[in-house]
């Protein structure tokens, strides 16, 4: 668990830094995104899937996510990677190592949301089980279900929330429990996006039929 969350600041912002998407499906882009623009093939996706919207035909790529919006957006994405609907594209090898000690602690634009859930979408397919587990395994290496609060939170949002931790989507400290109008941190999305991952990965994956128990250590 530790190794999950220390890493997965490091490990997702090189991705968002480093990594290239080949085949996006090719969707109109909001007038607001230039066809060159470093993130253009992400915004594609993220439309196409209906990942993240642009209202009125303008996608303000620029804005920064609350954690309500990024809930709404890693819900819709994990819905799409349980059904094995994500697009297929072929993960690619990280390139040119970059620094990521500034994307930790800087607050996330819609730009670079788009970016996270387009170029690790890839990987999380090629990783994926074939077919859905008739008879899940429910790992003890995941957190317990977390609580969900009082919060002000709209019901659609409410209802996301709600689906990523029952799931195990969301662990317990995660920021975006909280939800509302708060900025999105780097590291705050890199965890959230690891742990939809690997919550998928565990509802998906079938219990081992010759899995050794492991014993509880003897008290003391």
């Amino acid at each position: 668990m530790n190794v999950l969350r220390n890493g997965a600041g490091s490990l997702l912002g090189l991705l968002v830094l480093s990594l290239q998407v080949q085949g996006a499906p090719e969707a109109t882009l909001p007038r607001d995104v230039p066809q060159k623009h470093w993130a253009a093939s992400a915004v594609r996706t993220v439309l196409q899937t209906g990942v993240m919207g642009a209202p009125n035909g303008v996608f303000n790529g620029d804005r920064k996510v609350t954690r309500s919006e990024a809930i709404a957006a890693l819900a819709r994405f994990a819905r799409l990677l349980e059904q094995r609907r994500w697009p297929r594209t072929e993960p690619q090898p990280v390139g040119d190592v970059k620094t990521t000690g500034q994307w930790r602690e800087r607050t996330v634009t819609r730009y670079e949301l788009a970016a996270v859930l387009a170029r690790t979408g890839a990987y999380a397919m090629a990783g994926l089980p074939k077919k859905a587990a008739a008879k899940p395994t429910l790992s003890e290496a995941i957190p317990p279900k977390a609580r969900v609060g009082k919060t002000r939170l709209s019901p659609a949002v409410l209802k996301d929330l709600q689906y990523l931790v029952d799931r195990r989507m969301l662990w317990p400290g995660s920021p975006l429990l909280e939800g509302g109008s708060e900025p999105v941190k780097g590291q705050e999305l890199a965890i959230a996006v690891t742990q939809v991952i690997t919550g998928v990965n565990d509802i998906l994956t079938a219990e081992p039929e010759d899995r050794e128990e492991i014993p509880h250590p003897p008290r003391r």
